[in-house]
């Protein structure tokens, strides 16, 4: 192995040595501050200064997007008129590793004077920050990645594995699910796969191709050449009953006893594979694909069988899933 990358696995062991060191001594205090933001009327509000702050404001994304509403606030900005946010019912969570940082502690008089909670993220639990905290999570660094011991390496990471283990905690308690994850992440190819349902993508109305089971071949013909989706579906009472494709349409125009005057009872798949209006467009595509032998259109229908509309894997495609 080379130099380099023995420089690589020396500062990634350092960090697990500490990840793990956290781990195996997690503070009893994360329980107390995850059932005080849980139970909280207010909002969550996230500080730091540094490399901490960056780390808060992606806890307060990862908070926000799993169910707990957060917005990160700039120490220095507090003291410029944006600590007006801060309310009575509010809870501010601060991390600074060495809970020293003079921007963050000139905000304490101002959390205190409104009246909020102040939760502490350090790995000093004698800082000022610590002392002035109504809850300290202790974050305790066996040693920084860095080969000076300066950077901020080992308790980022830390600090990050501890924001995200509070958010993940109450998306649990908050019973969060796909649905609302999609909710917030609407524009998202993850969002599309959690929340477009079939029914939003089909194509329906008089777009869905259809024809009633005793429809002459020209007739079979012209709707699946109008529809330009590949297959058609027939329907007897609104109920689907079978399904035509392109290719049951070649099979039966090349067999040398081909008879025009079939009709579509005669051609059609009566057990084709269907799809139900509340499927996930993500599930379907999925199994379209992944199929033995994959299909490229299928009919949707709800659960009396009522045909909905047809989905082509293209239209799927085309919705970015």
């Amino acid at each position: 192995m080379s130099e380099i990358l023995e420089k690589v696995k020396k500062s990634i062991s350092i960090e697990l040595e500490s990840i793990q060191y956290f781990y195996n001594n997690i503070d009893p205090n994360f329980e107390k501050a995850i059932e005080v933001i849980f139970h909280s009327r207010g909002k969550l509000i996230l500080t730091g200064v540094g490399k901490s702050g960056d780390i808060a404001k992606k806890i307060s994304s990862t908070l926000s997007s799993t169910g707990t509403p957060a917005i990160f606030l700039h120490p220095t900005d507090s003291a410029h008129g944006d600590a007006g946010l801060i309310g009575k019912e509010d809870i501010v969570l601060a991390i600074g590793k060495s809970g020293e940082s003079e921007e963050l502690i000139s905000l304490i008089p101002t959390i205190k004077r409104i009246g909020a909670k102040l939760i502490s993220l350090t790995a000093n639990g004698k800082s000022k920050l610590a002392i002035e905290s109504d809850i300290v999570l202790l974050t305790p660094v066996l040693k920084e990645a860095c080969p000076l011991d300066l950077a901020p390496t080992s308790s980022t990471t830390i600090a990050l594995i501890a924001g995200d283990a509070i958010a993940m905690a109450l998306m649990e308690l908050k019973n969060f699910k796909e649905e609302d994850f999609a909710l917030y992440h609407p524009a998202g190819r993850l969002g599309k796969r959690l929340a477009l349902r079939i029914d939003d993508v089909m194509r329906k109305g008089k777009d869905k191709a259809e024809i009633s089971k005793d429809a002459s071949f020209e007739i079979i013909l012209e709707e699946i050449t109008n529809k330009r989706v590949g297959a058609v579906a027939v329907v007897d009472n609104e109920k689907l009953i079978g399904l035509i494709t392109d290719f049951d349409i070649r099979s039966a125009m090349s067999k040398n006893s081909f008879n025009k005057n079939l009709t579509a009872n005669q051609i059609m798949n009566p057990n084709p594979i269907h799809f139900f209006s509340e499927n996930k467009a993500y599930d379907v595509l999925l199994e379209m694909e992944n199929r033995k032998n994959p299909i490229s259109v299928a009919p949707i229908v709800d659960k009396n069988f009522i045909y909905l509309g047809m989905i082509s894997i293209h239209d799927l495609l085309q919705k970015g899933l």
